[in-house]
């Protein structure tokens, strides 16, 4: 299998209650890539808005440094091969920047809310499920 990096922006987006903490990823990503599953697999789009979680059901022990970068752009790099579960279907993404975001709110770089689905990878854009 050979995958090829792409390179993308998108806009980090905070909410308090739940804490949560996600880069807002174009939604033709998750498009494009939907597209390329066979049809018969009956892939839908998720319930949100294509994104990246980088905070999600945890409370950052730094709360002092909450909302530091919203609406920052931020870079990314995400590979071209669509990965999947029995219901997820998910490209593997990639940044430093968000590994040190997590750190400076004293959390560890990744978490298995924000790896992908087969724990492989740091953090993950879900493009769809089965469900």
């Amino acid at each position: 299998m050979s995958c090829q990096m792409f390179k993308a922006v998108g806009n980090l987006v905070y909410s308090n209650d739940p804490y949560k903490l996600i880069v807002s990823v174009d939604d033709e990503i998750g498009k494009y890539y939907r597209s390329l599953v066979p049809k018969y697999l009956a892939v839908r789009k998720p319930m949100y808005p294509t994104h990246i979680s980088v905070v999600r059901k945890q409370i950052p022990v730094n709360l002092s440094v909450w909302n530091k970068y919203q609406g920052q752009e931020i870079a990314f790099d995400y590979d071209n091969h669509i990965y999947n579960d029995e219901v997820y279907y998910w490209l593997n993404a990639y940044s430093k920047q968000l590994e040190d975001i997590r750190l400076e709110l004293g959390l560890e770089n990744t978490s298995r809310f924000t790896r992908s689905n087969d724990g492989r990878h740091k953090f993950h854009i879900t493009i769809g499920n089965t469900k």
